[in-house]
């Protein structure tokens, strides 16, 4: 709610204050009012101010009278009024062109008022202006206080900022996704359609809007950009929610040109002030939640699940209501350039409101390096429903790294959670091996690896078929082959030649000559059932035999 060069026109129009030139700066602000008794006052100038002078100090220098216009113009001045008809007969040519072409006003000021009835009546408006804003100001504060602390959360402070700005306003995280937004019921002067182009841009992330995405652009300070909407200008006004520099998104107001905006921008800045404390707030509960779901696991996974003090902790949580559960083991796969405890905040994040939309009853931790979650119901578990959930939430994890997941099997008490638990980690551990990182894996698609990791007659499999594998090996050696990945892939595929043709891209005719070659090499008939499943079995036990050489040597290091 600043004070401009042309409210003050307004407010002398019936003194015979004139403007006579520098009219692109009209709307320059006026902070204010200071009196020129020295040709170089633009040593003391600060920006906003408005000089007021008799012109007596450059009466006689053309070049001084023009060098005050450029000095002044550079040092931010909103404009200047001179005194005429004593000092000055009139604004002299010199002067006025200065003006033009640096945009600074220059005013006229009649011989019958002294330059103190110019200032005074200024700086009294200056002082009610501010005197105003820092009513409103308190006011607003007040306010939006008073919607966080009675726990209206998030959605209610963008609710009550967009009453008191009765402009479109939208809240949006670190990744510019939108958290919340609120419009108006009506726009004055704009069309019926303009809102609904209105509310698809501030309901939807920052990256389908490009003047969005650039007011966001900016995390740290305030930014302004324009907008044009069915013929219509509008001012996009972002500011960052922040406190002691932790940053946790931005709120957005969106504001047809021509309104008011510095009490909006006041407005703003407040908002931001009280979400970053309800942000703080959530950030408390969720990392002592965090923390009390850790404990909690810790006790049912590895502590004595028959001492009372966990069957105390048990029947005092959530899980009291739940009769059946399910363990999910989650990782996310070495590479060089992950940040690993980063990925993993952000992992538990996403897979938490994953999993709480489903199944609120559920735990979510972080235990050993992974993220171990227990999912618990009253009902019953829907496996496919929670693969699909989880499948799209790892959707935009995935873009910057590899996160693998292992499911249990489904306990019906607390008791056998354990159970669950550690045929996750097989899950995990066994799909990276014969699927391959970033893969969700359960019990079924591994069973067979899972028997044969457990039973202690899985080396008569080597008996049966290892020399038959190793003399494969040496051929592939020898002549640069891949007999062996040929065989193995023709197994898995069900001895299907199409799609194992297709798997390894090579022609039909070329598979068939490898797997004569590999018939006469093994001396094992392909098509006999039992001797292909044999194979197939004991190139599985050769995985988890590299498996188990790979855990051996990360252990030595």
């Amino acid at each position: 709610m600043y004070l401009t060069i042309r409210d003050i026109l307004h407010l002398f129009q019936n003194h015979s204050v004139k403007l006579i030139a520098g009219s692109g700066g009209l709307e320059n602000p006026v902070s204010s009012v200071n009196i020129m008794d020295a040709p170089d006052i633009w040593n003391w100038v600060k920006p906003g101010d408005l000089i007021l002078t008799t012109g007596y100090a450059v009466k006689d220098d053309p070049f001084l009278q023009e060098q005050l216009i450029c000095k002044l113009a550079a040092a931010g001045c909103a404009g200047i009024g001179i005194k005429t008809k004593r000092f000055l007969p009139d604004i002299p040519e010199n002067v006025r062109l200065a003006a033009d072409k640096h945009k600074l006003p220059v005013l006229e000021l009649p011989l019958t008022m002294s330059l103190a009835e110019i200032m005074n009546p200024v700086i009294s408006t200056i002082a009610a202006r501010h005197s105003y804003l820092l009513h409103r100001s308190n006011e607003i504060h007040k306010t939006l206080t008073k919607e966080a602390i009675h726990g209206g959360g998030l959605n209610s402070i963008i609710a009550c900022l967009g009453r008191l700005t009765q402009c479109p306003v939208g809240c949006y995280d670190i990744n510019g996704r939108p958290l919340s937004h609120w419009l108006p019921e009506n726009l004055p002067g704009a069309k019926a359609g303009t809102l609904s182009h209105l509310e698809a841009i501030v309901g939807s992330p920052a990256v389908h809007n490009k003047s969005l995405q650039k007011a966001l652009a900016q995390t740290k300070g305030p930014h302004t950009s324009t907008l044009v909407i069915d013929g219509h200008d509008f001012t996009v006004s972002a500011f960052a929610i922040m406190s002691s520099n932790e940053f946790f998104g931005h709120i957005v107001i969106i504001q047809p040109n021509g309104v008011f905006r510095e009490i909006n921008g006041i407005a703003l800045e407040h908002a931001c002030t009280v979400a970053a404390l309800d942000f703080l707030k959530q950030k408390a509960v969720s990392e002592s939640r965090r923390l009390h779901s850790r404990d909690l696991l810790e006790h049912i996974l590895f502590g004595d699940i028959g001492n009372q003090i966990t069957a105390d902790l048990i029947a005092a949580s959530k899980l009291a209501n739940s009769r059946y559960f399910q363990c999910l083991a989650v990782a996310v796969d070495e590479a060089e350039t992950v940040n690993i405890p980063v990925v993993m905040t952000l992992l538990y994040k996403t897979i938490q409101q994953a999993v709480a939309a489903l199944y609120p009853l559920s735990l979510v931790s972080e235990l050993a390096g992974k993220l171990v979650v227990l999912l618990a119901s009253g009902t019953s578990l829907e496996t496919e429903l929670i693969y699909e959930k989880l499948t799209a939430a790892l959707e935009e994890t995935h873009k910057r790294t590899s996160v693998s997941v292992g499911f249990g099997s489904t306990a019906t008490s607390v008791e056998t959670v354990r159970r669950s638990y550690k045929d996750a980690l097989t899950c995990l551990e066994l799909g990276r091996l014969t699927k391959g990182p970033g893969k969700i894996t359960n019990l079924s698609e591994i069973a067979s690896y899972y028997i044969l990791a457990n039973s202690a007659d899985a080396g008569v499999l080597d008996q049966v078929c290892g020399s038959a594998i190793a003399r494969l090996e040496k051929a592939d050696d020898n002549h640069h082959s891949e007999l062996l990945k040929t065989l193995e892939k023709y197994l898995e595929c069900d001895k299907n030649l199409t799609q194992t043709a297709a798997e390894l891209f090579i022609h039909r005719n070329t598979l068939a000559n490898r797997l004569e070659k590999i018939t006469d090499i093994t001396g094992f008939a392909l098509d006999h059932h039992e001797q292909a499943f044999n194979l197939r079995l004991a190139l599985r036990l050769k995985k988890l035999a590299k498996l188990n050489r790979i855990k051996t040597t990360n252990t030595n290091r």
